[in-house]
C-alpha cells in the first residue's frame, strides 16, 4: 500500500508543477521584437528598456525609454506614441559596452608588452635596444584594435523588409 501512495504522490506533484509552469507563462509581459524574418536573429525590448530609432522621414535617430507596448505602436518617455511601421530603423547598443570595455583591456596591454619586451632583453639577454622592434608592429596592431572598439556604435537595423518589429502579447 505504501508504494502505491508513493507512485500517487509523484503523479500529483508533477502534475502541480506543469500547472504552475502553464500559469507562469501565461502572465509573461508583452516585448517589442525586431526579428529577420525566416531566421533566428531577433532581439527583445521590454517596457523599461532603452530604445534608438529612426522614424521615417527624419534624419536622426531618437533615444529613448519604451515605457508602454500596444498592438500596433510603442510609446516612449512622456507617452509620446510611435507606430511600428512608421520606424525606418533601429539601433542596438547593447554591446557598445562590451566593446569599450574590451578596447580600454587592448590598451592596457600595450605598455605592457613595452615593459615585458624591456625586462627581458635587460635581465635575459642582454640585447640592445631593449624593446624590439617587432612590439611596436605589434602595438600598432592593438592600438588601431582598441581604437576601433571604441569608435563601435552599435548595429543598425534597417525596415527595409527584412527586418521587422511587431509587439508580442501573450
Amino acid at each position: 500500500m505504501p508504494a502505491r501512495n508513493f507512485k500517487l504522490f509523484k503523479t500529483l506533484l508533477v502534475s502541480v508543477a506543469l500547472l504552475s509552469t502553464l500559469n507562469g507563462y501565461s502572465q509573461m509581459e508583452p516585448f517589442l521584437l525586431l526579428e529577420k524574418a525566416g531566421t533566428k536573429h531577433r532581439i527583445r525590448y521590454y517596457v523599461g528598456d532603452p530604445i534608438t530609432f529612426r522614424p521615417r522621414f527624419q534624419k536622426n535617430f531618437n533615444e529613448a525609454t519604451l515605457v508602454k507596448l500596444s498592438d500596433s505602436s510603442f510609446y516612449v518617455n512622456q507617452y509620446t506614441e510611435f507606430i511600428l511601421t512608421d520606424v525606418d530603423a533601429l539601433l542596438d547598443r547593447s554591446k557598445v559596452k562590451s566593446f569599450r570595455n574590451m578596447g580600454k583591456g587592448i590598451f592596457l596591454a600595450i605598455p605592457a608588452m613595452f615593459l615585458f619586451s624591456a625586462a627581458n632583453n635587460a635581465f635575459n639577454t642582454g640585447r640592445s635596444p631593449l624593446i624590439d622592434k617587432e612590439v611596436y608592429a605589434i602595438a600598432g596592431v592593438f592600438a588601431a584594435i582598441g581604437g576601433a572598439c571604441y569608435l563601435y556604435k552599435g548595429k543598425r537595423y534597417n525596415m527595409d523588409g527584412r527586418w521587422r518589429i511587431i509587439v508580442v502579447d501573450h
